[in-house]
């Protein structure tokens, strides 16, 4: 569990020192909010593409844990390269290349610990917040770094941080590769994504849900620093409105699990999403930086439980063997395809219409997501509380809680 704790740690400060700025530095390099979203939109579309592969290679060819070292090391190469004094096609091209290897680092990680830990419930959160810790304590420290120096250091302590991600990652402990024809019943065309989705036709509601949600969640992310910017903010403002965020996902990793307790992760994912859409609400209207800074308090309850919410949903839903692959769907839904069409519609949104439009957009689909997570999330999702009715729905045996 230390290594497990240490990939988690690693993770957060990793991303913690480069991702609240990405938008600000593709800009500081030339690149307009349109350009921008373009940039990100690619890098999503990329995401997409490899969650999957990362994944398979990861349940099924692998191991999850030789993935992933290998994915925090490429990661690491290309984000120097983008730091580089390179023209700006290269940076671009780079940036999407980040997202390729990057994408497996959550998905990875969060197999690794669900089949480490004891309770999903109780432990997989007290793991999680680490990342949460990580990204906040970094983000806040590198925005005084940057008002000094530019942002030219990101790229640096992002690429040396994803090394002891890669490092501690081999030390975890792993369980055996899993073979899809077992699992599938002998039907294992399509990989091992495809089998999940075989096997367990809930999958395609709560994939759905999860998409309109984190369309506005990625909205925010990209968009919400230049808003900020817009407004007057400086380096260590976006980086404020980062860590606040991510110090509220501290407790809130741990409230999630007892809100799961008592309401099943459907009414922790709708609760979640209907907070979200608060905030997308106050973002179209507030214009002070510091307020702006001070919703987020609200968004950093709301992502952990949306991240909590999803991850013990797959764990209860698929069997050990098929995590990577369930927390790659995650993944790939949340922070691939909803981060495509967020970007790329979100750019020429916020360029056209402005922020208002935009984050107003982003309230009516959480709103929507919050309804759909009422018919198709489980109500599952601790000891004791699981359904019969859904208990026997499922193709396999449910992986126990406990």
């Amino acid at each position: 569990m230390r290594a497990i704790r240490a990939v988690f740690l690693a993770n957060g400060i990793s991303l913690g020192v480069f991702y609240p700025f990405t938008a600000v530095i593709l800009a500081v390099r030339g690149f307009s909010a349109v350009e921008i979203g373009v940039i990100t939109a690619i890098s999503s579309a990329a995401f997409t593409i490899a969650v999957p592969a990362w994944g398979h290679l990861a349940d099924v060819v692998l191991g999850r844990r030789n993935a992933l070292v290998i994915s925090a090391l490429t990661g690491a190469a290309v984000v120097l390269l983008a730091g580089a004094p390179i023209p700006a096609l290269g940076v671009a091209a780079c940036f999407v290349a980040f997202s390729l290897f990057e994408s497996g680092w959550g998905p990875l990680g969060d197999a690794l610990a669900v089949n480490a830990v004891s309770d999903h419930t109780r432990d997989y959160a007290r793991v999680r917040l680490l990342s949460s810790v990580g990204f906040a304590t970094s983000s806040a420290a590198v925005g005084l770094l940057f008002n000094r120096t530019g942002y030219e250091p990101a790229f640096f302590l992002c690429a040396g941080f994803a090394v002891g991600l890669a490092a501690a990652a081999r030390l975890t402990p792993d369980i055996p590769r899993a073979n899809l024809a077992a699992e599938a019943s002998g039907k294992s065309r399509g990989g091992s994504m495809a089998v999940a989705l075989r096997v367990q036709p809930r999958l395609r509601g709560v994939l759905a849900a999860l998409l309109l949600i984190h369309i506005g969640v990625i909205a925010g992310f990209t968009f919400l620093p230049l808003r900020i910017v817009a407004l007057g903010g400086s380096p260590s403002d976006v980086a404020l409105s980062a860590s606040v965020g991510a110090f509220a996902e501290i407790p809130a990793m741990l409230l999630a699990a007892t809100i799961a307790a008592r309401v099943g992760l459907r009414g922790l994912m709708a609760g979640s999403a209907l907070l979200y859409a608060a905030c997308f609400v106050a973002w179209m209207v507030l214009d002070s930086p510091v307020l702006i800074a001070a919703t987020r308090l609200a968004s950093g309850f709301a992502f952990a439980g949306l991240w909590v919410g999803a991850v013990l949903t797959m764990a209860v839903l698929l069997p050990p063997r098929l995590q990577a692959t369930g927390q790659g769907l995650y993944q790939v839904t949340g922070f691939g395809v909803a981060a495509f069409v967020a970007n790329l519609v979100g750019g020429q949104v916020y360029a056209g219409l402005g922020s208002t439009a935009l984050f107003g957009g982003a309230a009516v689909l959480a709103v929507a997501a919050a309804i759909l997570a009422l018919a198709v999330f489980p109500h599952a999702g601790v000891p004791g509380v699981l359904e019969d009715d859904f208990v026997a729905s499922l193709p396999f045996t449910a992986p126990t809680l406990g």
